[in-house]
């Protein structure tokens, strides 16, 4: 029995009790009415922030990190799963409409300039910041490389769906234009100037 109660496996039993309890004050700041759960959101961060702490100095910081996360989602989950309530039987009250996007005339010009620039112009964006992180971010060489190419997929599929989302091209153009030439500046400035 001794041989179970290492430090790591205390650390991270306060680790995970700090995260679940940390989820619950979030969740409760979350339910509740604005100016009085400022304090609920301030120690669900804290409480968050310390457990993932303690499974960092258990284990490391990689490991740790990773260990953190799992037991986050599954506390997340658990405090969601457990504030599971049927409304079913409540009266259904009168709710305003979704918003529904805005209706434009469309034509195949438009179309294809909101698809280029969806693909093209947002994968351009997503390249230049994961090659920028890749360069620039201040860790070891193969943790930017890795993160770096695993940030771009991600801002890729979310660029598409914004600007496929946007009603005005114009507004989708000029910011993904902004952050390519700030991401590729970033990327590549210091070398050339270097030069």
């Amino acid at each position: 029995m001794q041989e179970l109660i290492t430090p790591a496996a205390t650390f991270s039993f306060f680790g995970t009790l700090l995260l679940i309890n940390g989820i619950a004050f979030l969740r409760r700041s979350w339910l509740g009415k604005r100016p009085r759960n400022l304090l609920s959101l301030i120690f669900g961060w804290f409480a968050v922030a310390a457990g993932v702490a303690l499974f960092c100095h258990a284990w490391g910081g990689e490991v740790g990190t990773a260990y953190a996360l799992l037991v986050f989602s599954l506390a997340a989950f658990l405090v969601i799963a457990f504030g599971f309530e049927d409304r079913s039987h409540r009266r259904q009250k009168v709710r305003d409409v979704a918003p529904e996007p805005e209706e434009r005339p469309t034509n195949w010009r438009r179309a294809t300039a909101k698809a280029l620039l969806s693909i093209v112009l947002a994968g351009v964006a997503a390249i230049g910041i994961g090659v920028a992180f890749a360069v620039s971010a201040p860790m070891e060489t193969h943790d930017r490389i890795v993160i770096g190419g695993l940030l771009v997929p991600v801002l890729w599929g979310g660029g598409m769906a914004w600007t496929l989302a946007d009603a005005k091209l114009v507004r989708a153009t000029l910011l993904l234009l902004l952050i390519s030439a700030l991401s590729y500046g970033i990327a590549f400035l210091p070398k050339a100037l270097a030069l």
